[in-house]
């Protein structure tokens, strides 16, 4: 950020020329306060030296890694773990009063409950020596500001994976009781596999506790992708979090915000009254499904928009539906692979058994010489059931004042792998009708569990040598017990992996794939 005699500054991201005392820019939504108190380069050194005399012999602070209007992030070395780190330090000049000491750490240790694979785990909490601070999960990966940065259209099965597993994460905070209030592009992280990991959950809430406001009349948030409800200061929950998402969808998709303006209240003000232009107007190969789940999603009403993040999820990429949490209370099971599709008519369901079948042949397709013999077996019985059944019903019509001849005697049996084939016949004379047999009891479901599998870089999957197509693959059905887990990709080393999958369970694997010739 640069100033021309106190008059104009710089964005520091897109360049855009801003007014002097700009705190965000107004066509990129990017932070340009350089974290208020953490501005200046002393003032960064000196909150560095600060933190590492409170940690230690616990942390190792090496640099650090960003700022901003939330704080400052360094990356340190837990000394008892042998790991890397990140330390969120929140600005330290807000309120130290031991009342709001306790909210802090109320607020903060809540969102650190939060388990779930696509948000960066919380370590600790703490707050002393006039400093608060989260011990995070390190990803030394990249943003999705910064893929946003480089201005190059994304693809829709990109936009949909990631609108799709950061609504997942949504929606386990929500859950649990924990509402984002500040979901953007910057708090949107990848890691080294490219899986979404979402970050700063409680941030904004920690804050407004730690400085002391109520929950409402204080804005916290970033205007660019702030509700409306949240603008206007009033109490918010998960649907505002779901709009925030649903303005990254639109940056997403159209490489714009949907709002920009020459100051933060002029920004507000459009995210309270004026309607968002349609997507698809800006974008002609978006589907009409992405771009209706986005337009409810950023609907100025919270009751207009979706009532969970997992039907948000559900709507933007619909062949992996999400179930809403069950009522009682009880933990929802992770979202599993949809099966695939089975054709059924419009009258009954269908129906499956495990009785061996033989397709109907298609045009051109050879049939093998031991199932032709079969069929032909098979066709001759029917034949022959069929004339047994027009001379008995002849012979019953003809001559009804003589009794029924001897019944013959009964075809050879035939064994059950034989396909049978049915053929339209007549009904049998009443005397001669027989009562089927009871259908046999229904075999208990098998036990089943459910396998998650991705690589770096994506590979094909195999489980027991069935081909499952291109990774990730999420929540697999399969029987419960061993199945036999391999990823293949053209240059790089196979990885195989026996793993035992128990009854309604998620197994989880990720595999790094390495080129081959390599040590």
């Amino acid at each position: 950020m640069t100033g021309a005699a106190g008059s104009t500054m710089e964005c520091l991201k897109c360049h855009t020329p801003l007014p002097d005392g700009s705190k965000f820019c107004y066509a990129c939504g990017a932070d340009v306060t350089g974290g208020g108190t953490l501005g200046a380069t002393t003032g960064t050194e000196g909150l560095m030296q600060r933190l590492q005399r409170l940690v230690e012999g616990k942390y190792r602070v090496d640099r650090m890694v960003g700022k901003g209007g939330m704080g400052a992030v360094f990356l340190a070395h837990d000394l008892t773990l042998e790991r890397e780190v990140a330390i969120k330090v929140l600005p330290p000049d807000i309120s130290m009063d031991a009342h709001i000491v306790k909210r802090f750490q109320q607020e903060a240790k809540t969102a650190a409950k939060l388990d779930h694979t696509n948000i960066i785990p919380i370590y600790r909490v703490e707050s002393e020596g006039g400093l608060n601070y989260f011990v995070m999960k390190y990803i030394a990966g990249t943003s999705l500001e910064d893929v946003l940065d480089q201005k190059q259209q994304l693809t829709i099965d990109y936009i949909q994976r990631v609108l799709w597993e950061a609504a997942c994460a949504l929606g386990h905070a929500h859950q649990r009781g924990v509402v984002h209030r500040d979901v953007k592009p910057a708090n949107i992280m990848f890691d080294h596999d490219g899986r979404v990991m979402l970050t700063d959950f409680g941030i904004s809430k920690a804050l407004q506790a730690a400085s002391g406001f109520t929950g409402t009349g204080m804005i916290i948030g970033t205007p660019h992708y702030m509700a409306p409800e949240q603008a206007k200061g009033g109490t918010v929950d998960g649907r505002a979090d779901q709009y925030s998402l649903g303005v990254v969808a639109y940056r997403m998709l159209t490489g714009e915000l949907p709002y920009s303006g020459d100051s933060v209240h002029t920004i507000l003000y459009k995210h309270i009254f004026e309607e968002v232009p349609r997507a698809s107007g800006k974008r002609r190969d978006s589907p009409e499904f992405l771009t209706s789940a986005i337009a409810r999603s950023l609907s100025k009403e919270a009751d207009q928009r979706f009532p969970t993040m997992e039907e948000f999820a559900t709507a933007v990429w619909p062949e992996q539906p999400v179930a809403a949490p069950r009522k009682s209370g009880s933990t929802p099971k992770a979202p599993r692979r949809p099966p695939p599709p089975r054709k059924a008519s419009a009258d009954a369901p269908t129906e499956v058994t495990n009785a061996p079948t033989t397709p109907i042949p298609r045009a051109g397709m050879k049939i093998p010489a031991e199932k032709q013999k079969r069929s032909g077996v098979g066709m001759l019985v029917g034949a022959l059931v069929v004339v047994a059944a027009g001379v008995g019903g002849y012979l019953a019509l003809g001559k009804k004042s003589e009794p029924p001849p001897a019944a013959p005697p009964p075809p050879p049996r035939v064994a059950a792998s034989v396909e049978t084939v049915h053929v339209a016949q007549p009904p049998p004379p009443p005397s001669r009708r027989q009562t089927a047999p009871a259908a046999p009891p229904p075999a208990p479901a098998a036990a089943q569990g459910y396998v998650s599998v991705n690589s770096n870089p994506p590979g094909t999957l195999f489980i027991d040598g069935r081909d499952l197509g291109s990774v990730p693959v999420i929540e697999e059905p399969v029987s419960a017990g061993r199945h036999t887990i391999r990823v293949e990709r053209a240059g790089f080393k196979t990885k195989t992996e026996t793993i035992d999958v128990p009854a309604n369970t998620t197994v989880r694997r990720t595999y790094v794939l390495e080129q081959e010739g390599s040590e």
